[in-house]
């Protein structure tokens, strides 16, 4: 990769840089407090809320003060009056007055978290339909769930913006309380039917036609949605654990109402599709990994297993997220190296995520890319092109 360092380059790198510095402070706060399961109190919803588009939601502005005002003050304060560096985003400390920037990262924020209808759940054909009771069988357990008003979720980032590229986080939450099921395996969530799910999962549904093959079952709710379509034949679901098979055959599938669209074939879908033959299946839809940490190495040994497929389309459940979370950030450390001479450190991810990062890194020096102008440092960053380049190194990385 070779970056040719003008004015012009120099310019669109220093802003992105700063880009990502931000938006990595607010993916972090927000899906910090995901994590932390953060529900907030006393907040009263208007009775007759109405929003003017182009202009602030009240609610919004009034529910981001509750859920992060504290988080961005002690996070600007760590950056300016911390005792030791936070890199990288320390250099921030360097750019911008505090007050700005605790006003910036508010602002941010407040794009990015969103007031949802409980109806995206409750009018959904699967939660329509499927009304199972709660179940075991082993490890794995069936139960309901729910999500109390003003409880922050994650949602799917789905709106690319070329002038922020890095800001991944996507937050919602209801003003009512919504139940809905959830499949444990040793107490831990492991699939759920709730708003990421129903997104991540909308274009793989859509596009689904002919003869269809998912990996993994969970709940099965991929399965169920695709055997619902009139242009969809039928559906393969290649699942490895017999416990999760049981207890959807028993206590889920009854309620489907294209049952017999349904095959379920007990194998590891990392064995399975070495011996599928190519044009079996019209449509390919991959989701045995619980998350994008887990996700990402099961996604690095399977998408180069369906790279000799040229009849079936194959799709990865949250692909994106693995490039926005670990591969595009990647480029920026490219372009910081490579255009500004500036060696830099990327947050801090797990020793496993951060070995992969480096051999992108690696790989991705070694390839015959020039980046020249503002307009190709754009074009690189997109999803299109990032995606492109991940699934070369992972192929590429599966050959050697």
């Amino acid at each position: 990769m070779n970056v040719r360092q003008t004015p012009e380059v120099e310019k669109r790198i220093c802003q992105l840089w700063e880009r990502f510095l931000l938006a990595g402070i607010c993916n972090d706060l927000m899906l910090g407090e995901v994590e932390d399961h953060l529900f907030l109190e006393h907040i009263e919803t208007p009775v007759d809320r109405t929003v003017v588009p182009g202009q602030p939601d009240p609610l919004i502005d009034e529910v981001t003060g509750c859920g992060f005002a504290d988080d961005i003050r002690d996070a600007v304060c760590d950056l300016y009056y911390g005792e030791e560096e936070i890199l990288p985003y320390s250099e921030l400390a360097t750019r911008w007055d505090g007050e700005a920037l605790m006003e910036t990262l508010f602002d941010e924020m407040t794009h990015h978290i969103h007031a949802y209808d409980t109806r995206i759940i409750t009018d959904n054909p699967y939660y329509q339909k499927v009304k199972p009771q709660a179940g075991q069988a082993g490890a794995i357990t069936l139960a309901p769930r729910d999500t109390i008003p003003y409880e922050f979720f994650q949602s799917y980032h789905q709106t690319y913006d070329r002038d922020d590229p890095f800001f991944y986080a996507e937050l919602g939450f209801f003003t009512d309380r919504v139940e809905f099921p959830v499949l444990l395996e040793n107490g831990n969530v492991w699939m759920s039917v709730v708003v990421s799910e129903i997104e991540s999962m909308a274009d793989a549904i859509a596009e689904a036609h002919g003869k269809v093959i998912t990996y993994g079952l969970g709940l099965g709710y991929y399965a169920f949605m695709a055997a619902e379509k009139d242009n969809v034949e039928s559906v393969t679901v290649i699942e490895k654990n017999p416990d999760v098979i049981r207890l959807f055959t028993e206590s889920i599938l009854p309620f489907f109402p294209h049952k017999e669209k349904i095959q379920i074939i007990e194998a590891d879908a990392l064995e399975f599709v070495k011996a599928q033959e190519d044009g079996c299946y019209d449509y390919a839809f991959s989701d045995f990994w619980g998350g994008y940490y887990d996700g990402v190495d099961l996604y690095m040994q399977f998408m180069p297993l369906t790279a000799r497929f040229s009849q079936t389309k194959h799709s990865y459940w949250i692909e994106s997220c693995f490039m926005e979370y670990f591969f595009r950030p990647v480029f920026m450390r490219l372009l910081m190296e490579k255009g500004l001479g500036q060696r830099v450190k990327l947050p801090e991810r797990s020793r496993e995520v951060r070995a992969l990062q480096d051999e992108f890194f690696r790989y991705m020096e070694t390839q015959p890319l020039s980046i020249a102008s503002a307009d190709d440092i754009d074009r690189l960053l997109t999803p299109e092109e990032v995606t492109r380049w991940m699934r070369q190194f992972a192929v590429a990385r599966s050959r050697k």
